[in-house]
């Protein structure tokens, strides 16, 4: 499918908004969080926001709060429109632009669900999209793009450790078994993930990395979902599924 960016969905929403939105000096003020304010304290220690991997950025619009992770944040206040006016092609003005998004689009009603989820109800949602999945597939070869620990062990579970395949961008864990399951290069396995994969679950990240343009075309007329709170605006505006129980 066709993907809208972050920043081309940002100038939609300016131009379509009513004036409540558009009149507004709207002020951006986004922080990378700590791991303990990401995700809690869940038993589980092996996600990429406890090891230090990964980090998540979140941008508040009075009230309105939108998220995307990121290895590389950068600091912003100011409007919507100096935001436009300095975004580049670096990794960590793409996911600016998508926490911003987020935080807009959670204002405007567009998209919900903006806040990660925290302590073990990460456990809770790999258990959650594992059982969904096996109710809308059956038994079926999956396969995750983006680790998340408790995802891959829930999956594993119900659907057989042969049945499963990952890849992951982080060097420290490609090559390695997690939960049994080895872990391929997201750079240049993706094509066989998705060849020997039924449904696929994609982290949202790839959305405000810029990955997705190497990803998408690759799925062809496979379903697959979204997970995560990064892709809350860009999954409802793209019109695409998204499983998030259980973030805010």
């Amino acid at each position: 499918m066709p993907v809208i960016t972050a920043q081309e969905a940002l100038s939609q929403l300016i131009s379509k908004a009513d004036n409540s939105v558009t009149n507004l000096e709207v002020s951006v003020n986004s922080r990378a969080l700590s791991a303990e304010e990401a995700i809690g304290h869940p038993e589980r220690q092996d996600y990429p926001l406890i090891r230090g991997k990964e980090v998540l950025l979140q941008a508040e619009i009075q009230g309105s709060i939108g998220q995307a992770f990121t290895g590389d944040p950068i600091p912003f206040d100011g409007t919507i429109d100096t935001l436009l006016k300095t975004l580049s092609d670096r990794p960590g003005h793409q996911a600016l632009a998508v926490a911003v998004l987020n935080a807009l689009a959670k204002k405007m009603g567009i998209t919900s669900n903006t806040i990660h989820c925290v302590n073990n109800e990460p456990e809770e949602c790999g258990q959650y999209i594992s059982e969904y999945l096996f109710s809308q597939h059956g038994a079926c070869n999956v396969g995750i793009i983006g680790y998340q620990p408790a995802l891959l062990e829930h999956c594993k579970d119900r659907f057989g450790v042969e049945h499963v395949h990952i890849t992951d961008l982080n060097p420290d864990i490609i090559g390695e078994l997690r939960y049994g399951v080895e872990v391929w290069d997201g750079l240049k396995d993706t094509p066989k993930l998705v060849e020997t994969s039924d449904v696929l679950l994609i982290t949202g990240t790839i959305l405000a990395n810029g990955t997705f343009t190497d990803v998408i075309p690759e799925i062809g007329n496979k379903p697959y979902y979204f997970f995560g709170t990064t892709c809350a605006a860009l999954a409802a505006i793209n019109g695409a599924n998204r499983l998030c129980p259980m973030s805010k």
